[in-house]
Order: C-alpha cells, then sequence, then structure tokens
C-alpha cells in the first residue's frame, strides 16, 4: 500500500496553508464575499488525498464501483450474506484502506462489511466534499448494498453517517459506533477561521453564510447533537481526550445532554488517529456492534 510519509503531508499541508492564507487576504482587499466562497472551496477540498494500491486484505474483497453524481466511487465488500451488514465510514482525507482492521474483526464474527472512499477521496472521484454530500452518498449506499445493521464511523464520517441515520425511517434497529466524531460544523468552522488567519468579521459572516446556503439551514443544524434527537439505535461515541483535530468538548457537552440510548468512552494520550487503531477500542467497537 502507498501513500506519502506522514512528514511530507504535514509540510505540504504547512505550505498550502501558507499559500492559502496569503490568497484570501488578497482576495478579501477586493471582495469579501469572493474571498469568503474561495475559503468554503478550501474548507470542503482534501487537498492531501490518500492514494493507495488495493493490496494486502483489500484484495481479499469484493471490488465494488458506485456512480454517485457523475462521479465513479470505489469500495470493498467482505463475506456478502453474513448475518449482520455493517458499513465502514473514514473521515476527512481518509480512505477505506485505513480501516481493513476493523473488517477483519468484524468477519470473525461472520458479519459482511462494506467500505467504500469517499467522493473526492481515496481511490475515488471527486474533488471536493461537505457533510451534505457525504450524507447523500451515505443514503445511496444504504439502497444499493444496505440496509445496514451497523455503522463504524470515523472523524467527518460520523457527521455524515449521523445526518443520514437521522433521517432513515425504523432507526431504533441500527447501532452507530462513532469515533471522535466531528460533532459540531461550527466548531470545525471556526478552528478552520483560525488557521486561516481570518479575523474580519464580516468575511466570518460570508464564510458561515456559504455552510448556510448550502445546506438551507443555520449552521446550528449541523450537528450531531440536532442528529440524535431522530436517532433512537443504540450509539457508541468513542473520544481522546486529547484530540487536537474534533475538540473533546464537544463530546462533553452531548454526554451533558443525557441520551439515554448514547454511551461515552474516553481515552487519553490516542489523539484523533491513533484511537481507531488502538486494540482496546477496537474490541469495544466490535463487541457493540
Amino acid at each position: 500500500m502507498w501513500m506519502l510519509p506522514l512528514q511530507h503531508v504535514m509540510k505540504l499541508q504547512k505550505l498550502a496553508q501558507s499559500y492559502y492564507i496569503s490568497r484570501i487576504k488578497a482576495l478579501s482587499l477586493i471582495s469579501k464575499r469572493k474571498a469568503a466562497k474561495f475559503a468554503f472551496d478550501i474548507f470542503c477540498w482534501p487537498f492531501t488525498r490518500m492514494k493507495y494500491e488495493p493490496t494486502g486484505y483489500l484484495q481479499n474483497a469484493e471490488q465494488l464501483q458506485m456512480n454517485f453524481d457523475g462521479l465513479k466511487t470505489i469500495g470493498y465488500r467482505w463475506n456478502k450474506g453474513g448475518s449482520k451488514k455493517i458499513y465502514i465510514a473514514h473521515g476527512f482525507r481518509s480512505s477505506a484502506a485505513n480501516f481493513t482492521h476493523f473488517a477483519k474483526k468484524f468477519l470473525e464474527k461472520g458479519y459482511e462489511v462494506v467500505a467504500f472512499d469517499a467522493p473526492g477521496h481515496g481511490l475515488s472521484e471527486g474533488k471536493r466534499i461537505t457533510a451534505i454530500v457525504y450524507k447523500r452518498f451515505i443514503e445511496q449506499l444504504n439502497l444499493l448494498y444496505g440496509p445496514f445493521d451497523g455503522y463504524v464511523c470515523h472523524s467527518f464520517g460520523g457527521l455524515a453517517v449521523s445526518f443520514a441515520v437521522a433521517e432513515m425511517p425504523g432507526n431504533d434497529r441500527i447501532k452507530i459506533a462513532l469515533v471522535a466524531p466531528a460533532s459540531d460544523t461550527k466548531s470545525l468552522a471556526d478552528e478552520f477561521i483560525r488557521q486561516m488567519k481570518m479575523a474580519d468579521k464580516k468575511l466570518q459572516q460570508y464564510f458561515f453564510e456559504e455552510i448556510e446556503n448550502l445546506g438551507q439551514n443555520k449552521i446550528e443544524w449541523f450537528t450531531i447533537k440536532r442528529s440524535l434527537e431522530t436517532i433512537n439505535g443504540k450509539v457508541l461515541w468513542v473520544h481522546d481526550e486529547e484530540d487536537n483535530i474534533t475538540p473533546v468538548k464537544d463530546a462533553h457537552f452531548v454526554q451533558g445532554m443525557n441520551f439515554p440510548n448514547v454511551e461515552f468512552v474516553f481515552t487519553n494520550g490516542l489523539g484523533h488517529r491513533k484511537i481507531y487503531r488502538d486494540g482496546s477500542v477496537v474490541e469495544q467497537i466490535v463487541d457493540f456492534l
């Protein structure tokens, strides 16, 4: 399996960030609305796409293709016809290739497992993705390869799956394992604004309007806590106290809302990415589903 070494990815990200900060500032001098549109485009662009060769455990899977909005998307299925159907939803700038260790564990339980590279990720076509696009992608997958009995979702995948399941009838039978989910779009947007040094309040307003206009809802609507109001199945939420990508404070806030069907597990020292590879975490999720 091939991918850029982590240090090269980080260097590219820093170089790209510096360029886009300068570009946003320059556009702001001409038009703050144009600058906001450009910033939103960057917000939705996984510019460090993870590419790989489908070797190892991926080669043992049934190779799938699905047309979505005119894009060819690539996926994998193991053990078709298993006792339960599980879908694995990766996060932003990730791919299905990062989650084959889950597939192995579920196959030991006799489950069918499906995982796709989302549009703009991995081997799938596309350049941009939003939570609404990812939600529709999950819905189409559910129609073609589901219905799924359970979902494993990391980061941005958790937000999209939550949006989708919240609108599915009879979702009381569906279990969701949220791993370090991107639970609040406002929090993600605030962090992006900080990183892009978008201090101008008018620019920030226009940026939020881009999100709201696309989704036809106020930004407060784009949260897992809103979705949980209509998700009736069991939910396992796993989050690390030192996560520097998706703030753990969002998880603590939702925990305080006391949803009876949501169980929380907090870890220490695993951060945002090690958490979904940790053996103990994987076992808890597999046992839960």
